[in-house]
Formats: C-alpha cells, sequence, structure tokens
C-alpha cells in the first residue's frame, strides 16, 4: 500500500511539473521582446530627460543673458550721468560762480588788490606766490 502511495505521488508529481511547464514556455513565447522594449523605453526616457535638462539651461542662459545685457546698459546710463554729474559739480565749484553769487545775492565784490596768482616759473625760490598787477 505505500509503495503504491509512493507511486501515486511521483506520477502526480509528474503530471504536476508537465502541465507547468508549457505554461512557462507560453509565458515566455508570447512577449519574446518585453525585456528589449523595456530597454528601449529606458534610454527613451533618458534621452528625453537629457533634452529637457538642456533646454532648460538654455532658456535660463538666455535670461541671464539678457538680464547681463540689461544691467550693461544700466551701467552705461549710470556712468554717463555720474560724468555729467562731476562735470555740474566742478561748473559749481568754479570760483567765477562763486563771486556771482557773492556779488549778485550778498552785494561783496572781489578786491582787486589782494588777488594773488600762481607764478608759472619759479624764479623767486622764496615765493612761490605773485601779486597781481592791476
Amino acid at each position: 500500500m505505500l509503495a503504491r502511495k509512493y507511486d501515486n505521488y511521483a506520477w502526480e508529481e509528474q503530471q504536476y511539473e508537465e502541465l507547468q511547464q508549457p505554461r512557462q514556455q507560453e509565458r515566455i513565447n508570447t512577449d519574446p521582446y518585453r525585456r528589449l522594449r523595456n530597454r528601449f523605453m529606458i534610454f527613451a526616457v533618458a534621452i528625453l530627460a537629457t533634452y529637457l535638462l538642456s533646454v532648460v539651461r538654455s532658456e535660463a542662459m538666455v535670461h541671464y543673458g539678457s538680464q547681463l545685457v540689461s544691467l550693461r546698459k544700466q551701467e552705461t546710463q549710470l556712468i554717463n550721468k555720474n560724468n555729467e554729474l562731476k562735470i555740474e559739480v566742478e561748473q559749481l565749484k568754479g570760483p567765477e560762480r562763486i563771486i556771482g553769487l557773492a556779488e549778485q545775492h550778498l552785494g561783496m565784490s572781489v578786491a582787486r588788490s589782494n588777488i594773488y596768482v600762481q607764478a608759472l616759473e619759479k624764479k623767486n625760490n622764496v615765493n612761490s606766490l605773485a601779486v597781481a598787477a592791476k
């Protein structure tokens, strides 16, 4: 009886294996290019991601380039304005303007006898300033 059960067990196991094998072969045969498709999809996604990254980087470079151009234009305008203001300051600091304001608003006049000018040549080593002649 035991031998008979063992034979039945071995026979049932063999049938079970035979039934399982065709199903596995059917799965393999039904989709032989599945791994290839998966690899192709991964490759396509990687290429697409690289492309999108390059597009984003170029857009950022264009944006920063336009900012740089506008900042350089602004720098040029500010340098020009600064030069104009320096010229205006020099004009406002000029002695003619100060003398004019003193004469007009304060009623002052320039004493011609006390005007000193610097000598062009240093003939007199003791005093480099000479009294201006009337």
